[in-house]
């Protein structure tokens, strides 16, 4: 960390008033964002040092910070990325009191000064305008020390190994067999012990786990009964012989889980059927009409607009006459326009198999707590990821993040929310989030090419401060999953694109997440080609060169301190080149993107004393307080040591 303080700025007798510009400071309308109740601009790291970043319009040319603690400091902000639309800047400050006041000045390129605190721009800071840090007020982020730097391994599980032939469901098809939604492969917990030696040379120090429950599909976010693993994945004892090998491997597990809606299976809504308006149950789910029922138009079958599943009649009739079988709803039969099928109550996007539970109610919410209790207190996962966490009452999450960490203390807590989830990340709810904006900007760089450097390096910038460092290292930076197309499918089976994917997964912050498969190349379309069974049975159809791309690089991701805890900042970008740094104290890694494969000297600015190619085919070497890298054109991205 490194403070610019220059004497001419302190004024010591005048701390309220600070005159830190000389002559008239201009009152026009700047465009500067910071916000201290937002963690992506105030937080405070693990070693207890301050994390400030703020963003300004383009013509902003210097900022500082205005601390007021044992003294006044003036400590010139760095700019680290410079966008199409924003100049972003950051800096990092020991607080010398328990209570400190800031605020912030600027210059224009024009030469214009620029002071700016609670109230916007002002000509002066008065002490009502500036910000207040409280040590003893001020809630950290804190996040497991463990989860800096992590490399995930999602497990879809009927579809990853067949350990244990004799747990088969009766509908199980031949391993390999083209996928479908209903079928089962019979892939178990068995099967993930068996081949544990695979995911941990990957360098993968968290497994996570698609839904286990007691339930009838094969993805099991239609779960009737929470408090048990699903015997055909091996019941609890499959569960607790996996955890306990992945504890003694020191490597950690994250379970999947939604509570925002069960199988009508469940006991409360069985219950609900049953008995309807007098349930004592009734306020745990919303209904619409009683009797609860199925309003059913099976007439539109051969309209394909209306059949779900893409059209796929066959197989959607099949699933809701397994549906209304096992649900034994009342079915209503109508001949009328509408869905196919409608439920009298509310569910998860009409799903009839999926009734929406009301977390509102203190007796439901209840009930999702002991479930996310009972599975740390007596299983010791490691880690939640809540499926469609957007969809449930904002407020649970408070109590949820409370009974978990308060369970055990060094939790990881996961959301599924697409987009920016900042107000899920501050801290009091979530860790982290699956980083779907993080697939998006490899897919439209990598995979298909609908954007060029400059806005590929806009979008890194935009990334990084989407969430502060501590939620960022702990989002699940994944290229495929069970809810779309595999990356590889997307990049029409560019290996070239999957490789320059992977390689921003290992060197940007956050958790790289793999999806099992996509280390050998599986390449499935949408569900449920993108659950496809993992091919142990056929070795040879493996992709070598992604497979050693992938455990080169989640190797050193895992083992290195700067691409754990550095600093990122953008130094450089052309018409073929990306270049960013990640730093750490006195040293740091430069990460060079070469999507297209250029042959061409690159030159940056170092203050390195040395500098060694740590992956990558390149030759480099230090001139005149330059890095002079020569690419290969095998090289799509390289990291250099500078020291």
């Amino acid at each position: 960390m490194v403070e610019k303080h220059d004497p001419q700025f302190n004024d010591a007798g005048e701390k309220q008033k600070i005159d830190f510009f000389e002559g008239d400071v201009h009152l026009g309308h700047y465009d500067f964002r910071f916000d201290f109740q937002n963690k992506k601009y105030f937080s405070i790291s693990k070693d207890g040092t301050g994390d400030i970043r703020v963003h300004s319009q383009k013509d902003i040319s210097q900022v500082w910070l205005l601390l007021e603690d044992e003294d006044f400091r003036a400590i010139e902000l760095k700019n680290y990325a410079d966008t199409e639309r924003f100049l972003f800047w950051s800096t990092e400050v020991e607080f010398r009191s328990d209570i400190s006041k800031f605020s912030f000045a600027a210059t224009t390129e024009d030469g214009l000064n620029i002071y700016f605190g609670t109230s916007g721009i002002a000509n002066f800071i008065s002490p009502s305008e500036k910000w207040v840090y409280n040590k003893q007020d001020f809630e950290r982020h804190y996040i497991p020390e463990w989860v800096y730097g992590s490399v995930m391994y999602q497990i879809f599980p009927d579809r990853f190994s067949n350990g244990d032939e004799s747990l088969n469901p009766n509908n199980t098809v031949e391993w390999g067999s083209i996928p479908t939604r209903l079928d089962f492969q019979g892939g178990d917990l068995v099967g993930v012990l068996n081949n544990l030696d695979h995911i941990q040379n990957l360098g993968v120090n968290i497994v996570y786990l698609n839904p286990i429950f007691l339930s009838g599909s094969t993805h099991k976010y239609d779960a009737w009964d929470h408090f048990k693993v699903d015997p055909t994945l091996g019941g609890d004892e499959a569960l607790e012989a996996l955890i306990a090998e992945i504890h003694k491997r020191g490597m950690k597990i994250v379970l999947d889980c939604s509570l925002n809606h069960v199988h009508p299976r469940h006991f409360a809504f069985q219950d609900l059927i049953q008995n309807g308006e007098n349930s004592k149950y009734k306020d745990w789910f919303t209904v619409f009409d009683y009797p609860l029922r199925l309003v059913h138009r099976p007439h539109l079958y051969s309209n394909t607009y209306k059949v779900g599943w893409d059209g796929n009649e066959k197989e959607y009739k099949t699933y809701l006459d397994k549906t209304i079988e096992e649900t034994k709803l009342p079915v209503d039969i109508k001949e009328d326009d509408g869905p196919i099928i409608e439920p009298t109550y509310k569910a998860w996007w009409g799903v009839p198999d999926m009734p929406k539970v009301n977390l509102v109610n203190p007796e439901a919410r209840q009930w999702a707590l002991d479930v996310t209790k009972y599975w740390i207190e007596n299983f010791d996962i490691d880690g939640w990821r809540m499926d469609v966490a957007k969809e449930l009452d904002f407020s649970f999450w408070k109590d949820f993040r409370d009974i978990a960490t308060s369970t055990k203390k060094d939790v990881l807590l996961i959301s599924e929310i697409f987009g920016d989830t900042s107000q899920w990340l501050q801290g009091d709810r979530f860790d982290g989030t699956m980083n779907y904006s993080f697939r998006e900007t490899m897919t439209d760089f990598f995979a298909i090419k609908r954007t060029n450097t400059k806005e590929f390096a806009d979008s890194l910038a935009n990334l990084f401060f989407m969430y502060s460092f501590e939620a960022l290292s702990s989002c699940q930076n994944l290229l495929s999953s069970h809810d779309v197309k595999r990356f590889l499918n997307r990049a029409d089976k560019d290996t070239n694109a999957i490789l320059g994917a992977i390689f921003l997964q290992a060197v940007f912050p956050g958790i790289a997440g793999i999806y099992y498969g996509d280390e050998i190349g599986l390449s499935g379309a949408d569900d449920p080609f993108n659950r496809e069974p993992f091919p142990w049975h056929n070795t040879s159809s493996w992709n070598q060169e992604i497979l050693e791309h992938t455990t080169v690089l989640m190797q050193l991701k895992k083992h290195s301190s700067i691409l754990k805890y550095g600093n990122f900042e953008l130094v450089f970008v052309d018409e073929d080149i990306v270049a960013f740094r990640r730093t750490l104290k006195d040293e740091s890694f430069l990460c060079i993107v070469n999507r297209d494969g250029s042959d061409k000297q690159v030159n940056i600015k170092s203050n390195a004393h040395s500098v060694d190619v740590e992956f990558g085919f390149c030759t480099s070497k230090l001139v005149n307080g330059e890095i002079q890298v020569q690419l290969n054109p095998k090289d799509i991205g390289v990291i250099i040591s500078e020291k």
